[in-house]
């Protein structure tokens, strides 16, 4: 080979080096940007690896996070906390603000936001701008608004909550789902994880915030403190995931549990503003509403540690963190 031919080869070699490299660096400025109008949308996406590698796992102390070694215990023994006034008028009531503009705007904004309607015994999952508008005035589940609104994920990631809930669950909790609810659930007693199956353990929490008092006729919240110390229930699958034939043995194996620990349930008939925590194992539902006419506004949210998942997760304008994915599908 020619001293020429080589020295023409090392050109091409060094110019296509350059090529690639600016092409490497406008790739992360392009990318850089993206991120940028995201956050100033609300959101900052990363994905699973360079969430754990930007903000490394740091596990608070109680004291940091302001619990007390009486609430710690309580925690511990009973499975729940309740933090009464946690959270202001105005933040509630720019939540409800929030609900009554989606439904308000759901017949002119197609938005993905889906809602489970019970305008039957068999209820259905619909998008909301399809939902009629006598379903508003009946039980019904509006699902994961956090994804849709700012104003949500400013109080469900608080900076003191999620002080909190570090704690409780040994690390930085991630936005998994929520529900607005504007009448008592009815739901029967059950355990989270049998519906949203921790990716590891039992990193599990979930919150519930009143958006307004509850009376003992609207349907209140129902638990049994102490519950959290059963077991999990293993279906034939060898998990604690739900399989829906199976869930009568689910329920027998339960309340003889409960009747063995002697548990008693008890009713959180919350005031605005009022913060319930509860652990994934805490055995809970929603009573019967004894008033059809009485609203039960509140919001749950429920929480997988971060750590524990492989997924697209934001940071919110709060700072915390939220699960990135698409809006549940109808088909239900």
């Amino acid at each position: 080979m020619s001293s020429g031919t080589r020295k023409t080869i090392q050109s091409i070699d060094k110019f296509l080096f350059k090529y690639h490299l600016w092409r490497f660096i406008i790739h992360i400025l392009r990318s850089t940007l993206h991120n940028i109008r995201l956050w100033h949308r609300g959101f900052f996406r990363l994905s699973s690896s360079n969430s754990r590698a930007l903000f490394p796992e740091i596990v608070l102390s109680p004291e940091s996070a302001g619990l007390s070694p009486n609430q710690m215990d309580d925690w511990r023994q009973n499975g729940y906390l309740i933090l009464p006034g946690f959270f202001s008028f105005v933040e509630i009531e720019s939540v409800n603000s929030e609900v009554d503009c989606f439904w308000q705007s759901s017949r002119h904004n197609l938005s993905e936001l889906t809602v489970d309607i019970f305008l039957d015994e068999r209820g259905q999952r619909v998008k909301l701008h399809d939902a009629p508008i006598e379903a508003r005035s009946r039980p019904y589940k509006l699902n994961d608004i956090f994804l849709s609104s700012s104003v949500v994920r400013d109080l469900i990631l608080e900076n003191r909550l999620r002080k909190i809930l570090n704690v409780l669950l040994g690390g930085e909790p991630l936005v998994c789902n929520t529900l607005n609810l504007e009448f008592g659930s009815q739901q029967d007693f059950h355990t989270d994880s049998l519906y949203m199956t921790p990716p590891k353990d039992l990193n599990l929490i979930a919150t519930w915030i009143a958006l307004e008092d509850c009376f003992s006729e609207a349907g209140p919240l129902q638990y049994y403190p102490g519950s959290h110390k059963i077991p999990p229930y293993v279906f034939s699958s060898g998990q604690i995931t739900s399989i829906d034939s199976e869930m009568d043995e689910y329920r027998n194996y339960m309340n003889a549990e409960i009747k063995r620990r002697a548990l008693v349930s008890n009713s959180f008939c919350a005031k605005k503003g009022d913060l319930f925590i509860w652990h994934s194992q805490l055995f809970h539902g929603g009573s019967k509403i004894l008033n059809p006419t009485l609203t039960r506004k509140s919001i749950v949210t429920h929480y997988f540690k971060r750590v524990d998942l492989s997924c697209e997760v934001a940071v919110s304008e709060a700072g915390g963190f939220y699960m990135m994915r698409q809006h549940q599908s109808t088909m239900h």
